[in-house]
């Protein structure tokens, strides 16, 4: 937020956590500019209006979450038209390998809420509850909800192994709800 505050967007956060509200607030006061601080939870309908906003950055944070589907559902109808999404999404490679990210130990999907052993790992490494998503999730489901891709970045984690034999482990992307015609 202090990037987007200090380009002279006026902002609104978005988070479940209230440790991450209280860190965007503390953000902003030592920073000196306005936020929006909205604690809700992206797996139900937002809580704004229909094309309220020009652009929104939703960082990796699907992996959070069980089902993406309805996420980018939400995002395009509260965007107006012309406006950006600039998504980060975490690639299914990270829920396969072991943490040395040596040998593969993982079946997908990685859903610890059907799979004890997953949830098991997930608590040993304090990492709360994660989810793996495949691509058709993460771009189809942009696409089925009524985006237009733009432009994808992938990237490493930027250490360990994966890191080391350059496999991608996350991707970027930026999608437009186009505008509408003089026909609609």
């Amino acid at each position: 937020m202090p990037v987007f505050a200090a380009c002279g967007a006026e902002c609104t956060v978005l988070d479940y956590s209230e440790k991450q509200l209280d860190s965007e607030r503390a953000a902003a006061e030592r920073e000196g500019y306005s936020i929006r601080i909205i604690r809700a939870d992206m797996t139900q309908p937002l809580p704004f209006a229909d094309e309220e906003f020009d652009l929104i950055f939703h960082p990796v944070s699907n992996c959070y979450i069980r089902e993406v589907i309805p996420v980018w559902r939400e995002c395009f109808r509260v965007l107006k038209p012309g406006g950006r999404l600039l998504s980060g999404v975490d690639l299914f490679i990270n829920y396969v390998v072991d943490s040395e990210e040596k040998r593969i130990v993982n079946h997908l999907p990685f859903d610890p809420l059907k799979d004890e052993e997953q949830r098991k790992q997930l608590e040993k490494e304090d990492a709360g509850m994660q989810f793996s998503h495949t691509l058709e999730e993460q771009i189809k489901g942009q696409l089925d909800a009524g985006f237009t891709l733009l432009d994808l970045y992938e990237d490493t984690n930027g250490e360990g192994r994966l890191h080391e034999l350059n496999i991608p482990s996350f991707l970027a992307m930026c999608s437009v709800k186009q505008k509408k015609t003089a026909a609609e």
